[in-house]
């Protein structure tokens, strides 16, 4: 057993997550990576509500789920890891995190954002953070839900 999806989605643990991925990839543990929410006992609440009996919810930060990989915590369940944000992925990686593929996802809205897989948009800076990761050996590609067709991060960039 092993990491079997790892995806950025701005919303995190939600309907279509729990529904369509989990089932897809016969996850039972979700690890979510996200610093600022490993510090908020309220929200963490929150998304391990959101999530059916059976499934174990992990929130750790940057530091915690470095440690937890070299430790092989995740090799003892099949673990979805989910990140908020391309930079907080970003910064898992350069901390130490080892992937060999990333899922984007949903990155949410804003200005200076586009379009670039169905409802998926990407600005200059994540397209750049995410190019730099790819040249680091991590395949990288987009994805909303498992009936959708993916496509790889230079075809997205390229619509920017």
């Amino acid at each position: 057993m092993s990491i079997v999806l790892t995806r950025v989605d701005f919303r995190l643990i939600h309907g279509q997550v729990i529904t369509r991925w989990v089932t897809q990839c016969q996850a039972n543990e979700i690890v979510t990576v996200d610093t600022s929410l490993s510090n908020d006992e309220f929200m963490q609440d929150v998304f391990k509500m959101a999530a059916p009996k059976g499934l174990k919810i992990r929130i750790l930060s940057v530091e915690e789920a470095v440690k937890a990989q070299q430790k092989n915590e995740f090799q003892r369940n099949r673990v979805m890891l989910l990140f908020k944000s391309v930079q907080e992925l970003d910064n898992a990686v350069r901390a130490g995190l080892k992937l060999e593929e990333v899922q984007i996802g949903g990155l949410g809205g804003g200005p200076g954002r586009k379009a670039v897989n169905n409802a998926i948009t990407l600005n200059r800076e994540d397209a750049d953070t995410l190019l730099a990761l790819e040249k680091m050996g991590i395949n990288i590609y987009f994805q909303t839900t498992p009936d959708y067709p993916s496509e790889i991060l230079q075809k997205a960039v390229a619509k920017l």
